[in-house]
């Protein structure tokens, strides 16, 4: 006989295995904690588990063997009719989630996922269903606030975004509304003082312009409400606009009949009746110590009420909100102080030139961008000569405006000292680096054009500039390039010597200079540009058809940043048919071919009451050459509409001075006379020597 030590083991025959799984699965059934029901094809109950019980707040006894639907009045009709499909198909149905009440936290609704399963008998045939619930209510509302957030966090960041965009005020309060409705908000209008203010002071009435107003997208406008746009309105104390000014924080507002009655919105209480706006909140626009306004947020059509977690979202938004206006009022006030600036410094009324026609244009960036430093000027000088300056001060705001105004201020001294070309913008150059010594730096681009009327000629120095363009009384059209050699130097970068050019520009020649504002932009290169300004030049037309032509090109609709200066000058009239010009030897005999030139020139232009003048200052003039040059002069002769210029021209490159000689010394007085009887003289250098010159006024034109 075998003896066994130990507990006797587990039954081994098949029939007891199975009752031994019937038993653990009965256990399992009443143990685990999802909601689980078994009807029978009546759907009256069969069993329920002990969650199924807690989850409705029955007894077992209340609840076994009586019909479901009847038991629990409360549970949704979808979760009968998800078991009536399971037993009429055979097929299980899951995971469908329904919102329904329980006994024990009526009135409140939870949300259950559902699910059906068919339970066959041996012969496979559908004899009852088994129901699991699992309460989800808690991990819904969880992820609802996680969307929440999200979405809050989202606006947020895509109002901010849209903050730093743009320095357009209108056009960023206004994506600003357009993104908060219906996002946030049913109604949203924003209503702004005209100027910061302090948020202490608290004026009675407060007095803000409503600029923007957003509705609910279809929402059928409101007779006269946009009449109300941009007039000032009076806030007075108690309304929802000076509440939020004084409790400085977002505040709730219940639009009852009382409040629409007190909304100091005019045009906006019908609306609020229409539409049936009920919770809003005002929200004071406070940015860097400053109150700028207020913006109402409502509801209403969309059913939504405001929460406490809606009212810092709505405070966060209006602090962006506050941010973009106050960027904007700065910006707004430094470019209208940039603009004043420049616009002051700029010619405010180009001067006639006599045989040149002159059209000018400028256009500052348009609103949004700060202003450049371009710049043109038309400077008359000496013996009816004319510069033509254009020029343009890297940079943007008023750092580039006032630097523009020292240069501007700089080519005018150099150009009254009568300088060459070349010489004025060398000597602009140490100028513009010692302006560059700060930390911004400073360089400049610009050309200096010398028109001369006496030999139809104009001299161009170039200074890392855009080269001008001529077009050619035939039609012809070409850059003035200078062989491509005389325009790399830019102004303030060191000390580099500029060249000049000197080009034929006869009667019917047009001369356009310009900053690259004009040919260049973000979407059109400056070869293209160029290509334009060439084809539009060599069109007929007056200046004036020519330079809107020529503004026509870049499309300015949408705004743009960069200034614009055009100069044009057209050679309109002859200006050698009243030249006489002759080279004379260093000889005692010069003096009188001088003199006898002259003569025969006034006599020809019928100028007799100056001949006995103009005699004696030209002796003078050539006399003195003769004596201290002592090299070949040029002699130039020339009648304008209003004077008559006299040039003489040698290759010594001392200039002369007027001398104050006693009574009994026996030279000295040839300049004096010269200064005594000419309308105005002078001496100004040239490449090669000096030229000194006189002119006399020859009176109205007949």
């Amino acid at each position: 006989m075998n003896s066994q030590s130990g507990p006797p083991g587990p039954p081994t025959t098949a029939g007891s295995g199975k009752l031994a799984v019937s038993a653990l699965a009965g256990e399992l059934f009443e143990v685990v904690p999802i909601a689980l029901t078994i009807f029978d094809r009546e759907l009256r109950v069969l069993r329920v588990n002990q969650a199924m019980l807690a989850l409705t707040g029955l007894t077992a006894e209340e609840i076994v063997g009586r019909p479901a639907p009847a038991v629990m009045p409360e549970v949704a009709s979808a979760a009968w009719d998800m078991a009536r499909h399971v037993l009429a198909t055979g097929q299980a149905s899951l995971d469908v989630e329904i919102i329904d009440v329980t006994r024990l936290r009526w009135p409140e609704e939870r949300i259950h996922r559902v699910s059906c399963y068919p339970l066959r008998d041996c012969c496979g045939a559908t004899v009852a269903v088994g129901q699991a619930v699992v309460d989800v209510t808690d991990q819904r509302r969880a992820e609802a606030e996680r969307d929440a957030v999200e979405r809050r966090l989202r606006l947020l960041g895509r109002a901010s975004g849209l903050v730093g965009a743009s320095l357009d005020l209108a056009a960023t309060l206004q994506e600003l509304v357009e993104l908060v409705v219906p996002e946030f908000t049913d109604e949203c209008v924003v209503l702004l003082t005209d100027e910061p203010m302090d948020p202490d002071a608290r004026p009675h009435p407060l007095l803000m312009r409503r600029v923007v107003w957003a509705h609910l997208p279809g929402a059928p406008p409101l007779p006269g409400a946009d009449a109300t746009a941009g007039r000032l309105l009076k806030m007075w104390p108690g309304t929802p606009g000076h509440l939020a000014l004084t409790l400085g924080r977002p505040i709730h507002l219940t639009f009852d009949q009382e409040m629409v009655d007190r909304i100091a919105i005019p045009g906006t209480e019908d609306y609020h009746r229409h539409f049936g706006i009920r919770s809003g909140l005002a929200v004071p626009l406070v940015a860097g110590g400053e109150f700028h306004g207020v913006v109402h947020f409502g509801l209403g059509p969309s059913g939504r009420i405001y929460t406490d977690v809606d009212a810092r979202t709505a405070g966060e938004l209006g602090s962006r909100i506050a941010s973009a206006i106050a960027n904007a009022r700065a910006y707004a006030r430094q470019r209208a102080a940039a603009i004043t600036l420049q616009r002051s410094v700029l010619p405010g009324d180009v001067p006639t030139v006599e045989g040149l026609d002159v059209a000018w244009r400028y256009e500052p960036g348009t609103a949004g961008t700060e202003v450049g430093g371009d710049w043109f000027d038309v400077i008359p000088l000496s013996a009816g000569r004319v510069a033509l300056v254009i020029g343009d001060v890297m940079g943007r705001g008023l750092t580039a405006a006032a630097a523009m105004g020292q240069v501007r201020a700089a080519v005018r001294a150099f150009a009254a000292l009568d300088l060459t070309a070349a010489d004025v913008l060398t000597n602009l150059d140490d100028l513009v680096r010692a302006i560059g010594t700060g930390p911004d730096g400073t360089l400049v681009s610009a050309i200096y054009a010398i028109w001369e009327p006496a030999t139809a000629s104009i001299t161009v120095a170039n200074a890392g500039h855009l080269p001008p363009a001529m077009r050619d009384p035939d039609g012809q059209v070409h850059l003035l390039d200078g062989g491509g050699d005389t325009h790399d130097v830019i102004l303030g970068v060191g000390r580099q010597t500029v060249t000049e050019t000197r080009y034929r520009f006869p009667v019917g020649s047009t001369l356009a200079l310009f900053t690259d504002g004009l040919v260049e932009s973000a979407t059109i290169d400056i070869d293209e540009g160029t290509g334009h300004l060439l084809r539009v030049l060599a069109r007929p037309g007056t200046l004036d058809a020519t330079a809107d032509r020529l503004l026509t090109f870049l499309d300015r609709t949408d705004g743009y940043d960069d200034d614009v200066a055009l100069l044009l000058v057209h050679a309109a009239t002859p200006t050698t048919a009243y030249t006489n010009t002759v080279v004379l030897t260093p000889e005692p005999r010069a003096a009188k071919i001088a003199r006898s030139v002259a003569t025969t020139s006034l006599t020809e232009w019928k100028l007799p009451e100056l001949l006995d003048i103009a005699e004696l200052l030209v002796s003078e003039l050539v006399t003195n050459a003769i004596r201290y040059a002592a090299t070949p002069l040029e002699l130039a002769i020339r009648r304008g509409r209003h004077a008559l210029y006299v040039e003489v021209s040698d290759n010594d490159s001392r200039v002369p001075r007027l001398l104050h000689p006693a009574a009994d010394d026996e030279g000295g007085r040839g300049l004096q006379l010269v200064a005594g009887f000419a309308a105005d003289w002078g001496a100004r250098p040239t490449r090669t020597g000096k030229t000194v010159w006189f002119q006399l006024d020859l009176g109205e034109p007949d």
